[in-house]
This record gives C-alpha cells, sequence and structure tokens, in this order.
C-alpha cells in the first residue's frame, strides 16, 4: 500500500503547515491544523490543536518514540498517564494528546496541572469523531521513529519506556507488543503474553484465544510502518485494535515479544473493552474478512467459539467474580 495522501498530509502538518505558530484567541501556544484521517471518507474540518507557548522559532525535532493518547472526558486520568511518562527513565519522546470532543477540554486540565508548559507534550482538541479518527489524527501529527500507545486510563512503569527503546533497537523490531500490570481496585497481577513462531501462527490466536494474546497499550509500531498500512479504520466503533492487529498480520508484519511489563492497565466499569456483546457482530465481521475462505464452515467454527467466550466474560462480569 502506497502513503498517499496521508502521508502528505502528515508532512504537511508537522514541517511546513504556518498555521502552526498561530496562537488561539485568550490562550499562548502553537496552533496545529489536525483534519481527520479516513481510510475512505473526506477529510473533516480543521481543529484547534493548542500546545505550549513559546519564547523562540521552533526547531524541528525528531524524538525516539512518539507516545499517542486519545482521550474523552478523562481529565484525571490523562494527567497520570502524561505524568507516568514524564516521571520514567527514557527522555527522547514526546507525548501526543488527542482530545476527541472532550465535554472539558483537555487542555484545561493540562493548564490546571502545569503540565502545558512541558514543550515534549503537543495537544490538539477535534470534535467528537470516534477512537479510530483520533489516533489516526495522532499518527499524523507525531514525529517519532515510532509510535507508542498508550491509553489514556493506563500508565507506564518507570522504565516501560526505556525498555521498549532498548527492546527496539537491539532487535530492530519495527513492531512490539509487551506484557503489562493489570490492576483491579488494590489488587495487581503481571500479565505474561505468548510469543509466536509466524504472523500468520498469531493471526489465528487472535481469533480463537478467548483472552488476547497482545495489549494495544504499550504496542510500539514504526510509524511509516503504520502509515502504509492506512492507520486505524474509521469505519469500526470499537474492536480497531484487533482490526488493524490482524490487518497488520495478514500483511505478514510478524510482532516481537517484550516479556516484561511495561504498561499498568486500570480495568473498571469504564472500559471499552467490557462491551463484550456489543463486540460480537465487529468479531464476525473481522472473522469473516481474515479467515481462509477455502476452508468450508471455518468462519462458522471460529464465530461460535468467539461467542462462547464472549458471552462467557460478560456473565462472569455480569455476576461480580
Amino acid at each position: 500500500m502506497s502513503e498517499g495522501p496521508f502521508a502528505v498530509r502528515a508532512a504537511q502538518l508537522t514541517d511546513r503547515d504556518p498555521r502552526a505558530l498561530q496562537p488561539l484567541p485568550g490562550a499562548p501556544g502553537r496552533h496545529v491544523d489536525a483534519p481527520t484521517v479516513g481510510l475512505t471518507g473526506p477529510v473533516r474540518p480543521s481543529v484547534d490543536a493548542p500546545t505550549v507557548g513559546l519564547t523562540e522559532p521552533v526547531r524541528r525535532v525528531t524524538p525516539a518514540i512518539s507516545v499517542c493518547i486519545a482521550v474523552r472526558d478523562r481529565p484525571e486520568l490523562l494527567v497520570t498517564s502524561i505524568r507516568s511518562v514524564l516521571s520514567g527513565t527514557f527522555d527522547d519522546f514526546e507525548i501526543v494528546v488527542v482530545d476527541d470532543g472532550s465535554t472539558v477540554p483537555a487542555q484545561e486540565c493540562l493548564a490546571a496541572a502545569d503540565l502545558l508548559a512541558d514543550q515534549r507534550i503537543r495537544l490538539v482538541r477535534q470534535k467528537p469523531s470516534g477512537i479510530s479518527a483520533a489516533r489516526n489524527t495522532a499518527l499524523r501529527v507525531a514525529r517519532g521513529r515510532y509510535v507508542t500507545v498508550l491509553d489514556s486510563d493506563d500508565e507506564f512503569t518507570e522504565d516501560g519506556l526505556a525498555r521498549i527503546q532498548e527492546f527496539l533497537t537491539r532487535t530492530g523490531a519495527v513492531w512490539i507488543y509487551t506484557d503489562y500490570e493489570e490492576l483491579v481496585g488494590n489488587s495487581a497481577r503481571s500479565i505474561s503474553l505468548p510469543s509466536y513462531p509466524t504472523a500468520r501462527r498469531m493471526l489465528w490466536s487472535v481469533l480463537t484465544r478467548p483472552r488476547l494474546p497482545f495489549k494495544h497499550s504499550g504496542m510500539s509500531i514504526e510509524r511509516e510502518l503504520l502509515v502504509r498500512l492506512g492507520g486505524y479504520d474509521e469505519k469500526l466503533p470499537i474492536k480497531v485494535d484487533v482490526e488493524l492487529v490482524l490487518r497488520a498480520l495478514a500483511s505478514g508484519v510478524h510482532p516481537a515479544h517484550l516479556d516484561h511489563p511495561v504498561v499498568r492497565f486500570h480495568r473498571h466499569e469504564g472500559s471499552i473493552s467490557r462491551r463484550r456483546i456489543a463486540g460480537l457482530s465487529v468479531w464476525f465481521q473481522l472473522i469473516s474478512r481474515y479467515t481462509r475462505p477455502r476452508v468450508p464452515g471455518l468462519a462458522l467454527v471460529i464465530k461460535a467459539v468467539r461467542a462462547s467466550s464472549e458471552i462467557g466474560k460478560w456473565l462472569v462480569s455480569a455476576l461480580g467474580r
């Protein structure tokens, strides 16, 4: 897949757009134009993207890692996520925050937390467009060689980014996923994920395994590769991380596994991942799309397995076990 207009818009936005120096009315800072990437639809209107105040001309910065956070209406959790990045031992990064139409703009909570003065934080605000559109906006704005996803209610461990960068450098991997810590209330446990010898083996595991064999938060991807793949599918309301991984695996991309927890995942009632029943129809779409059609009845069998798994997990959650 060619980079096409996606890459062109990204370059224009980060390197050449003179509007990047225009301040918002009544607020200091750079002003970035951020039309949302659509895989098939038209480009949406531009939106405001205030960042930090400037006292000298903007210098081009190419960090090793762009930590990308999409958020809507989670101000306290967002501040905690950002601070977990800032307090880490690795410092060659930028943080791209895309505010997907929060009721109270994320700019306000970051200002209250005294975070807007940090020039490593780049804030984009857009009209409510959905998680895929928000992540595509972050991808377009990002300047790092690698894009590292961080959910707005998750945190990095102190050495999380350092371990990611060391692993990327040592292995030459272009896509990695990591183990993580799962926190429920006051309890915590480390989740160790499996490794796979081939992309095809991992694809079948994603389709059939009750618990996903990857965690999207903490996943690090070479930015140019993610652009070539087309970014996130904006036609899907949920399971967009699953679709992206399946598309990459079907294209022959083989993610490497970093067997160390680098992200703290907070499981709570508001987690999108708990919308299991609503996600079944999306799962069925993905199974039809990424199974081999020449095997009669295979997709139907996998759909039955997935339905049993999702309904079972929903019942466990509903019963509070």
